[in-house]
């Protein structure tokens, strides 16, 4: 036995994973290690005949030929390969990029919807009690702030709020939304101008297909399936 191994963990190829499954075999010591055989060490789990082959060489003066100590740093090199972190993130499938081509007139009533926004439409005193639905309700009462637009009282539904016409009926995208259930509902869709929404009955498989001929059709998906992917390092 070599005179610097004092540990099991100082043989050649056993690191703290192979040290851990040699200790829950019943291998806590070298001393244990040079009395057991060669077969009974390469019957642990995540050993093998190769690295058993090396123990007892470092430990019982058994020789070990080129090809085994070429097999033990292999299986090494690939244990340490298994515990490396590759970094993912969460990308969408499809176009999501898509913008869609709009002219001048759509393009500015589109940035002009998003500017101004629209207030949220809310019943009177929805706050107060729980079993009041926040949908809008107009307001009749005769002494009501919010009919007689008192500020901070909530805005009402009033001709002013509405959308440009240009932008009318669009998505925040700019694209015009189509609903579809299934493939064949891709045939009538514009996709420099249209953009479809997957219906949520639709199931994993069936989505999957549609969001493949999408893919293949140049069609932005607007509620695509998020796919895992490795993040690549930049040069």
């Amino acid at each position: 036995m070599s005179d610097d191994i004092e540990e099991i963990e100082d043989i050649g190829g056993v690191g703290p994973s192979k040290a851990e499954a040699l200790a829950e075999a019943g291998y806590e010591s070298v001393e244990d290690l040079k009395a057991a055989s060669q077969s009974e060490l390469a019957d642990i789990d995540g050993i093998g005949n190769a690295l058993a082959a090396r123990i007892k060489a470092d430990v019982g003066g058994l020789e070990v030929s080129e090809e085994t100590e070429a097999e033990v740093e292999e299986e090494t090199e690939a244990e340490v390969e298994e515990t490396e972190e590759v970094e993912t993130e969460l990308r969408p499938r499809g176009h999501a990029d898509k913008t869609p081509d709009l002219d001048d007139d759509a393009a500015r009533a589109l940035v002009q919807k998003r500017r101004e926004g629209k207030p949220q439409f809310n019943r009177q005193d929805h706050h107060k009690k729980k079993r009041v639905d926040p949908s809008w309700r107009k307001p009749r009462g005769g002494l009501s702030k919010q009919r007689r637009g008192i500020k901070g009282k909530g805005a009402t539904v009033e001709a002013g709020y509405r959308s440009p016409t240009a932008a009318r009926g669009l998505h925040p995208s700019g694209f015009e939304e189509v609903r579809v259930h299934n493939a064949d509902g891709l045939d009538s869709v514009d996709p420099n101008t249209e953009a479809v929404r997957i219906a949520s009955g639709v199931g994993a498989r069936k989505r999957e297909h549609i969001e493949d001929v999408c893919e293949d059709h140049g069609i932005r998906v607007l509620n695509p399936t998020y796919i895992e992917v490795e993040v690549e390092e930049e040069a």
